[in-house]
């Protein structure tokens, strides 16, 4: 069962792409009792490293950035303009709630400010702001009440959500499930693992930077230099009206055969569908081409990492009301744990031949 205040604190705490300080300080909370060591690289990814009887290197990765904004100019009458960080849609901002973070740590909060839409023509009114050009009401005059504030161009700008569960109590509602849910599930299998014996030393990384090009991914790819390596991300859920396809909330684990930066090892993949077919873990397989994950550069290490991207559906993802389904969560925990006990020399072999 999933552990709902970690899903929780994971989910709310602040970690913007290129701050993410807080978010990997909360991860470090929850798995310092769980693993022997804990390394950093040089641009903020946080890894968790439990020893095992082998030199094998498994390596699995939950970026722990958010996507978000940067303070990129204050004008002279005191509102916010903002850098996008990340992907958005300028759909999701109007009146949405942010937190300014200035260099001392103060935290402000404002609003993405809308013009109301009395005496605009059809045309204004279904018009949409381009994130970039949108800007946040803090609630002054001036930009020197700003300043005096400690506002500064390059502080970051995070949303401000709630965790909510909703009608159906398995479905849960919060911000930066993109990709905080990946984070908590490698804690809930280092929580697992406590205390019992594995062959493959374990490296348990919250990726720093994903959402702005993969680069925790890289950082930490080239530190570990893995043999197996699995990104948990999110990906679309299809049951939304008007979409078509397989995957959804609730069905289990995705298992991602190819998508826009990495194909699935042919070997791998074989051995997670026949432990979800043995253990009886619901399961879904994915092809998605729209977007990338962390495998994109985890599969490029040296000469190329047994390596694919299990995934966890997701409803309105880069939004800050994004839902997710426990029982998709304990599928992904379930399969990761049952592969870390039984991957040992032999199974090594017989995916390595799957290529060969």
């Amino acid at each position: 069962m999933a552990d709902l205040e970690m899903l929780k604190n994971m989910s709310l705490v602040n970690g913007i792409s290129g701050y993410e300080k807080q978010a990997t300080r909360m991860m470090k909370s929850y798995i310092e009792d769980c693993v022997d060591e804990i390394q950093y690289d040089n641009i903020g990814s946080l890894i968790g490293i439990k020893r095992g009887t082998s030199k094998l290197k498994l390596l699995l990765t939950g970026h722990i950035d958010e996507i978000g904004f940067l303070v990129s100019d204050i004008d002279e009458s005191g509102y916010i303009k903002v850098q996008p960080v990340g992907g958005w849609m300028g759909q999701n901002l109007p009146s949405s709630l942010m937190v300014i973070t200035t260099r001392n740590g103060k935290e402000i909060k404002g609003v993405f400010g809308s013009v109301p839409p009395h005496g605009k023509t059809p045309e204004e009114r279904n018009k949409v702001v381009e994130p970039k050009n949108a800007f946040i009401d803090i609630g002054v005059f001036s930009k020197q009440e700003a300043l005096d504030l400690g506002i500064k161009k390059g502080d970051p700008i995070t949303p401000v959500s709630e965790f909510t569960i909703m009608a159906n109590e398995k479905c849960l509602m919060s911000k930066a499930w993109d990709d905080r849910i990946g984070a908590a599930v490698i804690i809930q299998v280092l929580r697992n693992l406590k205390g019992k014996t594995i062959y493959p030393t374990l490296y348990g990384a919250g990726t720093v930077q994903e959402e702005v090009g993969l680069r925790g991914a890289k950082t930490v790819g080239q530190m570990i230099k893995p043999d197996i390596a699995i990104a948990i991300d999110v990906t679309f859920s299809m049951d939304l009206p008007g979409e078509k396809g397989d995957v959804k909330l609730g069905s289990g684990a995705a298992l991602t055969v190819m998508d826009g930066s990495a194909i699935a090892h042919s070997g791998l993949l074989k051995e997670l569908e026949c432990i979800c077919e043995k253990q009886d873990i619901p399961y879904q397989l994915e092809i998605d081409t729209a977007g990338g994950t962390d495998s994109g550069e985890l599969s490029k290490v040296d000469a190329g990492v047994m390596n694919l991207t299990i995934s966890i559906p997701s409803r309105y993802m880069h939004s800050h009301r994004t839902i997710i389904h426990q029982d998709d969560f304990d599928a992904v925990v379930q399969l990761l744990t049952c592969f870390i006990e039984k991957l040992d020399e032999e199974l090594m072999k017989v995916m390595i031949e799957d290529k060969r």
